[in-house]
Parts: C-alpha cells; structure tokens; sequence
C-alpha cells in the first residue's frame, strides 16, 4: 500500500513540475493554491513563473511575478503587489495556468538565474532579452 502511494505522489510531483516548466516556456499566467510560509499565507494567487530550481535550503522552489493575492507579506511586511515571490513546490495546492500570456519582463528580472537559488532548472525568455 505504501508503495502505490508513494508511486501517487510521484506521479503528482512529475506532472506538477512538467506544468511549471511548461508555463514558463510558455510564459502562461497561472493561478495557484499556495499554503503560506506564515500565518495567513495561505489562499490563492495569480502569478507569472519565471524560474525554477532549487533554494540554498534545497528546497524546489518557483520564482514568479505575484500580479495579485493572498500575500502574507505583502499585507504585513511591507512587500506591496504586484512582485517578486519565492514559492516553495511543496507548499503548492493546485497550479492552473490559464489563457493569458505574460510578455513584460518585470523590474528586476534577472535572465542568468536567480540568486536565491543554488540550481536553475528553467529561467523564462523575452523576445525582447
């Protein structure tokens, strides 16, 4: 029984990251069930992927655009939206990307990677990079 639930959460997890490579390749605005790193962070958010990889925790993390949400930072830390956030894979409930495209490269964008992260699976490309 174990091995058919551990084979489940594989499956989920494959399908999952192939959805977020996906979206970023094709720059798809996605919306998600994220439960929060704090008190109050949980509930959904409307994002643009843009990078994936791996923290310095080594944790399979999303770096995205947050254009709108439940941000627990941005309410109480001052970490206003739209903006960056780090998304830890885990903490993610559902990912559905929708119909919209995103093709503005954002304030800060960085196309080499991102520093927070230690492996770079995927990083988004502009036409206009």
């Amino acid at each position: 029984m174990k091995l058919v639930k551990s084979l489940g959460n594989l499956i989920t997890e494959i399908a999952a990251i192939s959805d977020m490579t996906s979206s970023i390749k094709k720059r798809n605005v996605v919306t998600i069930y994220y439960d929060g790193d704090d008190n109050g962070g949980k509930g959904y958010r409307t994002i643009e992927p843009v990078c994936l990889g791996f923290s310095k925790r080594d944790n399979m993390v999303l770096r995205a655009w947050e254009r709108e949400g439940a941000s627990y930072s941005a309410q109480n830390k001052g970490n206003f939206l739209p903006g960056w956030r780090l998304f830890r894979v885990d903490k993610i409930f559902t990912y559905k990307p929708t119909f919209d495209k995103f093709d503005e490269v954002r304030p800060n964008y960085n196309p080499q990677g991102d520093k927070s992260m230690i492996r770079v699976l995927i990083n988004a490309k502009f036409d206009n990079e």
